[in-house]
């Protein structure tokens, strides 16, 4: 099926309920399952089933179907799951939120009733199917609940943090056609309030005047916000209340939810403009809860800290994958975190690689506190052990440095010595590892509190982090995806070990097809060149919301292929020494890419982890855009600076020392290249944060926020570059 341009154009209709929904009217058939049918429903067009029926298999074996029917063994829409779950683990807990108003504890059970009864309550309010709900909250068990019961009405979340900028919460309310408001606390709703008022003084439309009700989800409702609102505002108990007298009199019945049915409303940050609303469905979330095991398993009773925010479709997806499977989510934060990895010791840990980063920081730290003599025996066994697993996985051909072919007879040869030394230093290496493994590794683990398997995706793993955490034994699996693709495009297995390669994101999901192009004419590129990655399958999202130039853009390439923006390439087969083949590797992203006046192309990105490997470096952003050597903007981490000999440096000697470790470790790169040589540096002590921008939700550092800025700091580091 060839894709033709988006001609859909936002209509607004009101539903029985009184809410309004989203039904584009469509001149002709669209790029994969990217238009609606009457009713605000998104269809799935029949060619597109036939071939995810044919494309589920792996290695000729088929794994799954794409829509799998409505067995509550193998949910088709999100709903499902909560029932099922009630039936299956019933009494098993589901969910703790200890540092929540009278820590919260839910069985399977408690939790399904109690989002049939909040979902009884959203009804009352006149929450109806294919109406929308804005959801503006942090983590917690409540949000959950909420966004169970939301769909349970037929209805679909339109999520963000309470956190985010009030400007930013208000567009998304109007540009969503909300009609409903579930916010985390009177707090929350106060700064909402304000930047409505703002709007009204300067004779602009207020968006929350289109609200019917909020709800509160924390605290008691303040009778103030009643009287500016001039609608309900209700807290959580008192649509719970309302709910089970819905319930009690048969005034409730759950919504009939199809798999092509609008999920959610994911709205993503943006780097320019208006964030844009990422349409989900059931079928995309719940294709996405049926296969993940084929990375990581979760038995009932496991459980699972929750840091992330849920409103990130990576920590959402994770946490309706692992409920699913019967584990059991305790929510907690970053500051209750290090005590939290030990009270509530998780079998498995979802993660950003930041936090990865702060782990490994603080071993470091703990290292350099013990006596000498001690912090010199462990910091050697830990450094013999990250030598051996380096060589052991050149021995075992899963190394991705030997994953590409060589050209000639002296680069084959150079590879088996390469192979050959690396089997004999491992052989070296290993009675020190195993004595590290009796004296360090067992006490590392126990203080980091990390059971079984890391889970880290929303950016790149450094690959010290990858050295560090499997010389400890700990299993990290690296995925990949955006909140476009719902999110788990690829990802490492755990099991059998040798598919978890260090230094790619794995294989793709079974379903998802993968495809790299040439960036400039998207011509299909053999295995083992890099070019612009293109994803196709059931987790693709049906298109942005009201926006179809923008939705037009994404599916360029035809045929339902997604441009993901990323670049890298996949592992060639039949490569001599390499057991790599059909993994990705990605190199960085297509718009950051810095083209040099030689014309020598560089990526950012694996510079950048390198140099973020120093512990006393905590972000790096390379510069050079058409100069002839690169330049980087170095935050030092300010924590482990403080307890460092480094802290009494004057500005220039810290700008000198810092320029040392970005050298060192970029020269230390296995792909380094002399043009990708750093030449100057700017230090720059002012923190990036989310709140400002300056990084995403998942801690990366947001490129074009950061440059806006630091304009000034970066034109001067420019100059200094030669031209």
């Amino acid at each position: 099926m060839q894709q033709s341009n988006l001609k859909a154009s936002c209509a607004i209709r009101r539903q029985p309920g009184g809410l309004r929904s989203f039904r584009p009217r469509l001149a002709k058939r669209v790029s994969y399952r990217a238009h609606l049918k009457r009713g605000g429903r998104l269809e799935r067009p029949v060619a597109i089933v036939e071939q995810s029926e044919i494309i589920l298999t792996e290695h000729g074996r088929p794994v799954a179907d794409a829509y799998p029917g409505t067995s509550l063994d193998s949910p088709a829409n999100l709903c499902q799951i909560w029932s099922r779950n009630a039936e299956q683990y019933g009494n098993l807990v589901a969910i703790q939120d200890p540092h929540q108003e009278g820590s919260p504890k839910m069985t399977f059970r408690q939790l399904y009733d109690t989002m049939q009864d909040f979902a009884a309550g959203l009804h009352e309010l006149g929450v109806a199917k294919h109406g929308k709900v804005a959801l503006f909250s942090e983590n917690s068990s409540r949000w959950l609940v909420a966004d169970g019961a939301i769909m349970a009405c037929g209805a679909a979340g339109v999520v963000r943090g309470a956190t985010a900028p009030p400007e930013e919460l208000l567009y998304i309310a109007q540009h969503s056609g909300a009609t409903g408001l579930v916010v985390q606390d009177g707090a929350a709703l106060s700064r909402l309030l304000a930047a409505g008022l703002a709007h009204e003084r300067a004779q602009e439309p207020n968006p929350l005047r289109s609200l019917r009700f909020v709800v509160l989800l924390w605290g008691d409702c303040d009778p103030a916000h009643v009287s500016e609102v001039g609608f309900p505002v209700l807290s959580y108990n008192m649509v719970l209340q309302n709910g089970v007298a819905a319930r009690q009199s048969g005034n409730f019945v759950p919504a009939v939810v199809a798999p092509e049915d609008l999920a959610t409303l994911v709205y993503t940050s943006g780097t320019t403009g208006h964030p844009k609303g990422v349409m989900l469905t059931h079928a995309n979330l719940s294709y996405q809860v049926r296969n993940l095991s084929h990375f990581l398993a979760v038995q009932p009773g496991d459980r699972v800290l929750s840091l992330l925010p849920p409103w990130h479709i990576y920590e959402r997806t994770c946490s309706y994958f692992v409920l699913s499977r019967g584990g059991q989510q305790v929510y907690t934060n970053i500051r209750r975190l290090r005590d939290d990895l030990t009270a509530f010791t998780p079998d498995h840990f979802v993660c950003v690689p930041l936090v990865l980063d702060t782990l490994h920081t603080r071993v470091q730290q703990r290292l350099s506190a013990a006596p000498r003599h001690r912090a010199a025996i462990a910091s050697a066994l830990l450094a013999a052990g990250v030598a051996f697993v380096q060589a052991r996985r050149i021995m075992m051909g899963l190394s991705v440095q030997q994953a590409l072919p060589t050209i000639s007879l002296v680069g084959l040869v150079r590879r088996w010595v390469q192979i050959l030394g690396a089997a004999l230093l491992a052989a070296l290496l290993a009675p020190l590892h195993w004595l590290a493994s009796k004296l360090v590794y067992g006490k590392v683990r126990e203080a980091l509190g990390l059971r079984k398997t890391v889970v880290s995706g929303g950016g790149s793993l450094a690959a010290h982090l990858d050295d560090f955490y499997e010389a400890l034994g700990l299993t990290v699996l690296n995925g990949w995806g955006l909140t476009e693709t719902s999110p788990v495009l690829a990802c490492r297995r755990s099991n059998p070990p040798e598919q978890n390669i260090r230094g790619s994101v794995g294989v793709p999901t079974p379903g998802t097809q993968l495809r790299i192009v040439d960036p400039e004419t998207l011509e299909p590129l053999p295995d083992g060149r890099q070019g612009l990655v293109l994803a196709k399958g059931p987790g693709i999202m049906a298109g942005y919301y009201c926006d179809e130039a923008v939705t037009a853009r994404a599916f360029r390439a035809g045929d339902g292929w997604f441009d993901t923006g990323d670049l890298g390439w996949v592992a060639p087969p039949s490569v001599p020494g390499s057991r790599c083949a059909g993994h990705l590797v990605l190199t960085g992203r297509a718009k950051d890419t810095i083209v040099l006046s030689s014309g020598k192309n560089v990526e950012p990105q694996p510079i950048e982890d390198a140099v973020a490997a120093s512990t006393l470096i905590k972000h790096v952003v390379l510069v050079g855009q058409d100069k002839r050597e690169l330049g980087a903007l170095v935050w030092p981490d300010e924590d482990a600076l403080a307890a460092a000999p480094e802290a009494s440096l004057l500005p220039g000697e810290l700008e000198e020392r810092l320029m040392g470790e970005v050298a060192r470790l970029n020269v230390a790169r296995p792909d380094y290249h002399p043009f990708e040589h750093v030449a100057h540096i700017a230090v720059v002590r002012t923190p990036l944060s989310v709140d400002d921008g300056t990084l995403t939700r998942t801690m990366k550092p947001r490129r074009p926020e950061i440059m806006k800025r630091q304009a000034a700091t970066a034109a001067t580091l420019l100059a200094r570059l030669r031209g």
